[in-house]
């Protein structure tokens, strides 16, 4: 009985690491930093023609200030399927300089609007980031730890 049980984790043991293999394969495989920068920067061009079209229609609202941020991100995420920090910190920075130039040009420097460039960077690196499953994460611990 206890030799059985002790068979059945060994290879259940055996099918957890296959599929940690497998789940990280798939994300440095599908993962390309360039990609994520080419759909960051159409994203700039679309994020920063909707805030301009709500803007010259009247509609001056402090949170549309992060649309352009959501659509940068959302992109690169698209586009680059980047799952590591560090690319998407990346991507943040091209989110919170876009919403640098838009507070300066189309809100002239005001507080309020000066005050949402820290949060695009957030905004951005929050959409850049792509979700992972229980099995990723599972397979980017292991891999970190070096049982992968």
């Amino acid at each position: 009985m206890a030799r059985k049980e002790k068979a059945e984790s060994e290879s259940y043991r055996k099918f957890i690491d296959e599929q940690a293999k497998l789940a990280y394969e798939e994300l440095v495989k599908n993962q390309s930093p360039k990609k994520a920068f080419l759909g960051a920067i159409l994203g700039v061009f679309l994020g920063l023609s909707l805030l301009i079209l709500f803007v010259w229609n009247g509609l001056v609202f402090y949170w549309m200030l992060f649309v352009p941020a959501a659509v940068i991100g959302y992109l690169a995420c698209k586009f680059g399927k980047i799952y590591e920090s560090k690319y998407a910190n990346m991507i943040g920075v091209i989110g919170l300089l876009t919403n640098g130039f838009a507070v300066m040009t189309l809100y002239n420097y005001e507080a309020i609007a000066l005050s949402t460039i820290p949060i695009a960077f957030i905004v951005t690196r929050y959409f850049a980031k792509l979700k992972l499953t229980e099995a990723q994460e599972r397979a980017i611990w292991r891999k970190e730890i070096g049982k992968l």
